[in-house]
């Protein structure tokens, strides 16, 4: 038997319910977001309701808009990610 919990996670479930937690938190209303990063109400909002996962450009914009790494910010289950597993903390190679 395996000693580590294996954690399933749905990442745009998981992305839709931190980023809008993160947006509350810092009273962040979504058109300024989108008028900051050059986008639509309309594609953050998508976003936040888990319909659309934003592009690899967006998603490097989004980190550094809000100043932090992509597990800790976006993950709902980062206490729990283990960096080898994270589809989002995997470092993409040239």
């Amino acid at each position: 038997m395996d000693p580590k919990p294996h954690f399933h996670c749905d990442i745009r479930a998981s992305f839709a319910t931190a980023f809008s937690t993160w947006r509350r938190k810092h009273n962040m209303p979504l058109k300024k977001v989108a008028k900051d990063l050059g986008l639509s109400v309309a594609t953050i909002n998508s976003w936040e309701l888990g319909k659309r996962f934003p592009t690899a450009c967006n998603f490097e914009m989004l980190t550094s808009y809000t100043g932090l790494p992509p597990c800790k910010l976006f993950c709902v289950m980062a206490d729990k990610c283990v960096p080898t597993d994270c589809l989002l903390a995997m470092v993409k190679k040239p």
